[in-house]
Order: C-alpha cells, then sequence, then structure tokens
C-alpha cells in the first residue's frame, strides 16, 4: 500500500511539473474548472458527422467553491470571486454582521495550478460586492483591476466603480463617469478595454445616442469622448438599429496590439455578431475593428469567417464566444452553445486557434478619424487548427463562460473583458 500511494504521488508531482510547463487552456463553467493542454488542439476533428464527435480532452477538472465564478488576473495569479450569492452563507456580502455592525467582504480565492486546488486567499482584500451584473477587466500595463457593478438601483453613498491596485492590494473607491443616465433604466451600461485603455459605455434602448469615456489612471478621472458617430459605441449601436433588432454586434470581448501596427494609436479588438435568420438557425459571426485607444473611434471593421468556416454546426441560440490571447498575434477563439435538435441535449464547443496580421498595404492606408467606419479587409487570417468537441446534457454546468491561458504565454495577457452568464 505504501509503495502504491508513493507511486501516486510521484505520478501526480510530475504531472504537476508537466502541466507548470506547458501552456493549458483554462474553462470556466458555472460550477467547474477544466483544464486542456494547447498541445491537445493541434489535431484538426473530421466534422462531417455531428453526432460522432468526441469530448473534450480535458486535464484536468476541479469543483468552483461557488456558482458562477468570474476570475481574473493579479500579480500573476488568477483568483476568481463568487458572483452568485445562492451559493453562499446568508452572512456574506452586504448584510451586515449583527456582532460587529461592519460589513462583511465577499471573499476572494486563488487558483493553485501546481497543487490542483482552489483555496481562499488572505492577501487581498474580499470584493466590496458580489461581481453579478457586473465587468471586471485587466489593464495589462499597470497590472490593476477594475470593477464596475451593473445594478439597476440606485447605491446611496456607495461608488458603482473600484480598482484594485498592484501596490495596494486593496479595493479602492473611484469616481463615476459624468453620465447622467448611468442609473436610468432602459440604459445599457459596460465598461471594456481597448489596449491599455479603460473606456465605459452608456445608452439608452432603441436609440443612437450614447455616453462614452475614457479612464484617466493618473487622475482617477473619466474623460468624455467624441460623440461622433463613429464611436465605438454609436457604431455598435448603429447596426443594431439597422439591423432591425435581428442582429446584435457585442462590444469588445478581447484587444490585441499586431505587429505591423507600428506607433499609430490603433489597435484591434474582437468580439462577435449574432444574426438570427428565422426560420433557419442563428448564425454567428467573429467580428474584427481596427479603432483607436486613445479616443474609441472606429476605422475600420472585417468578418473573419475563415476562423470557423465549416466546423460550426447549427445552434439552438446564440453561441457562447470568449477568445484567448496567446502572443504574437496568435489567438484562440472558443464558440460553445447547445446543438439544434439533439437528443439527448448536447452542447458543441468549437475550437479555432489562428494567427492575425496586418496586410502589407495597411501602412499605406490614410485613416481619416472624421470618416464613417468602413468595411474592408485589413487583416490576414492564418488559421493553424480547428476542432469541435461535444458534451451531453448541455446547461450551466457545461456552459463555457470564461476562458484563459495559464500560465501566459509571451506576449499574451489576461486581459480580456469578463461578465457574468
Amino acid at each position: 500500500m505504501a509503495e502504491s500511494d508513493a507511486a501516486e504521488s510521484k505520478r501526480r508531482k510530475t504531472e504537476q511539473v508537466e502541466m507548470a510547463k506547458e501552456a493549458c487552456l483554462c474553462l470556466m463553467t458555472y460550477g467547474k474548472l477544466m483544464v486542456i493542454k494547447l498541445s491537445n488542439l493541434k489535431e484538426e476533428v473530421d466534422v462531417k458527422d455531428w453526432t460522432c464527435l468526441p469530448p473534450p480532452p480535458f486535464e484536468m477538472f476541479l469543483d468552483l467553491p461557488g456558482h458562477d465564478m468570474c476570475p481574473f488576473e493579479f500579480d500573476s495569479k488568477i483568483y476568481m470571486a463568487p458572483s452568485d450569492k445562492l451559493s453562499l452563507p446568508r452572512e456574506i456580502g452586504r448584510a451586515k454582521s449583527l456582532s460587529m455592525g461592519n460589513l462583511v467582504p465577499w471573499p476572494i480565492y486563488e487558483i493553485k495550478f501546481e497543487e490542483r486546488r482552489i483555496a481562499p486567499t488572505v492577501s487581498l482584500d474580499g470584493a466590496p460586492f458580489p461581481f453579478r451584473k457586473s465587468y471586471i477587466v485587466n489593464t495589462p500595463g499597470s497590472g490593476d483591476v477594475y470593477l464596475y457593478i451593473n445594478l439597476r438601483r440606485r447605491l446611496k453613498d456607495e461608488s458603482r466603480f473600484y480598482v484594485l491596485c498592484s501596490g495596494s492590494r486593496v479595493w479602492k473607491p473611484l469616481m463615476a463617469p459624468g453620465a447622467a443616465i448611468i442609473s436610468e433604466r432602459h440604459v445599457h451600461n459596460t465598461m471594456f478595454v481597448l489596449d491599455n485603455n479603460l473606456f465605459f459605455s452608456s445608452s439608452r434602448e432603441l436609440e443612437r445616442d450614447s455616453y462614452l469615456a475614457r479612464f484617466d489612471p493618473i487622475k482617477e478621472t473619466w474623460m468624455d469622448k467624441s460623440a461622433a458617430d463613429n464611436n465605438l459605441s454609436n457604431f455598435r449601436k448603429s447596426r443594431l438599429i439597422s439591423g432591425g433588432q435581428c442582429r446584435i454586434t457585442y462590444f469588445p470581448h478581447i484587444s490585441v496590439s499586431l505587429p505591423g501596427l507600428g506607433s499609430s494609436n490603433y489597435t484591434v479588438c474582437l468580439t462577435h455578431e449574432y444574426v438570427k435568420k428565422p426560420p433557419h438557425a442563428p448564425l454567428d459571426k467573429v467580428f474584427a475593428i481596427l479603432v483607436n485607444h486613445q479616443n474609441g473611434l472606429v476605422a475600420l471593421y472585417q468578418y473573419l469567417d475563415v476562423a470557423f468556416e465549416d466546423i460550426q454546426p447549427p445552434m439552438e441560440e446564440p453561441g457562447r464566444f470568449n477568445f484567448v490571447d496567446l502572443g504574437n498575434g496568435m489567438l484562440c477563439a472558443i464558440c460553445s452553445m447547445q446543438l439544434l435538435d439533439s437528443d439527448p441535449y448536447s452542447s458543441a464547443h468549437c475550437f479555432s486557434i489562428f494567427t492575425l496580421s496586418m496586410l502589407k498595404d495597411f501602412a499605406a492606408l490614410q485613416l481619416d478619424s472624421g470618416a464613417p467606419p468602413m468595411e474592408r479587409d485589413f487583416l490576414q487570417v492564418t488559421v493553424h487548427r480547428k476542432s469541435v468537441f461535444t458534451m451531453e446534457n448541455c446547461g450551466l454546468t457545461n456552459y463555457m463562460g470564461h476562458a484563459f491561458v495559464w500560465p501566459p504565454t509571451m506576449g499574451g495577457r489576461f486581459h480580456q473583458r469578463t461578465t457574468p452568464f
């Protein structure tokens, strides 16, 4: 028995060393953390018969300490905080402690990959709010983490914005943007990162005009940006309205600075567009936008159909997209959702690994900041591998909510926008 235990311990240590050396793709569902070695996604899978797809080649499963956890990177580690208060003790959160009268913070956990476990951390202050209906983003240049609480109700004497500073390791409240519509009903608010710049957008439903502001981390204030039709918020809203409510262009999932952009103020952000064409299945498209990361103005946009060409099965609903920066212009895109008319209910997970580079004639383009956004090929897409896998019993348990690569590869950081399910 002792020899068997020693052999098992040695095997686990070997696996831990191998995992530490090799980059892994980490996927978070409603209740689990699942890990896939990136090398296991190299071989393409025959996708001609959607009923005979293999399950994803997971290396590790870990149960999350609560439902619907939201991850973020801080100090070269991955932490997570809960967003579902139903999975936690009643005294946790904004309820007051009966004995001390103090607010009990939301717990934060650390993913200890080498030890294959998730443990509470005492090195960070607890989160000031649950992450439910909120946005949390990393700014790779500073290492700071920003949190916006997207609640409909008014917060008396409390901030909606916080920053977890790399130096202090505590959540600090921030001044809110000057948008008068931020607390009104029927308003869509979002926060995202372009390059190292933090943006906040606020817009009313069914109206074209929207508010866009960029955060100044030195002054800790929000700067109103141009209300031009080609700012990212108005660009997205005009596509929604012109599409008759059947087309939705989402805000950026990830922003990447590619070789060939030079010293310009432009960055490439990736998102997806959902188009419903009854009676056919919904259609999802990967969407690249060239945007000025100083003022949020859109110059060009391009569909990246080749990324998922020939591997997207028919889906019941809009797909859940995640984009992971693998460094040096290489990305991994993941689309997952319930298969159409599947019995038993199954979810399909489409993986596409590709490299983006600027076309040779990009340097000769004269980008006019006042010109309307133009659909034009400005990126070359080189697809390296595409794979599709299935998981039975589709639901929140298998719903790919968040994705990141660990450890961070050369040039790639965990700076995606992280939102709840």
